[in-house]
């Protein structure tokens, strides 16, 4: 293996409940309830597909401006609250150091906005890590299809199966599968455990201080 590709949220950090309070918002405006499930069961597609699935749930049309408009508000307020609200999950830093000191690769492939992904690299102090990051702005396909793994590949200058994805949801797990990938799935987002092991990535984790447990790292 020469390189390994991060999914952010769930992975690096934990930010559900701030993407969840930002939906709730733009969507409680339009006077439309939404649930939690409605966002976790969605959770790794872009933001855009998020919003426009809920909507077509409700059979609610949607012109492609107010999506944008409602994309982009709903990617303000996270990026407000997350300002100061940012904490990287156990193990994040020493893998981190670990693959830099064994001259892996390490690059971000992630739905969310290039802003809020920048947003994490620079709060966080963690960008001198990462060798390339990918939004799934910068991408036509959302999770699980697998463009957004296969671009980052291309950034990194690797093939796709010299790449291991850590991911923690069913979308990711999936995209990185048609990558031709390996994936580690991590339990601490939003998918259980058993949920994980149903869609047989190859490795699954509790947290990342485990991943010594992945074989070839």
């Amino acid at each position: 293996m020469e390189a390994v590709i991060f999914d952010k949220d769930g992975v690096l950090v934990e930010t559900f409940y701030l993407y969840y309070r930002a939906y709730k918002k733009i969507f409680s405006e339009l006077g439309i309830n939404i649930t939690r499930n409605d966002i976790a069961k969605r959770y790794g597609m872009k933001g855009a597909e998020i919003i426009k699935q809920i909507m077509n749930e409700r059979r609610i049309n949607i012109k492609e401006k107010q999506l944008k408009e409602l994309t982009n508000k709903k990617d303000r307020l996270y990026y407000e609250m997350a300002e100061k609200k940012l904490e990287l999950l156990p193990g994040v830093i020493k893998l981190l150091i670990y693959l830099k000191n064994k001259n892996y690769k390490i690059g971000i492939a992630s739905s969310a906005a290039k802003e809020i992904i920048e947003q994490l690299l620079r709060v966080m102090k963690i960008k001198k890590y990462f060798d390339a990051t990918i939004s799934g702005l910068e991408v036509n396909s959302s999770k699980p299809h697998p463009e957004i793994f296969l671009e980052c590949a291309k950034r990194l200058k690797v093939k796709p199966e010299e790449c291991i994805v850590i991911e923690d949801s069913v979308h990711g797990i999936e995209a990185a599968k048609r990558a031709g990938m390996k994936c580690v799935a991590v339990a601490t987002g939003q998918t259980s455990r058993e949920e994980l092991q149903k869609m047989k990535p190859d490795w699954v984790l509790n947290t990342l201080k485990e991943f010594n447990k992945v074989e070839g790292l």
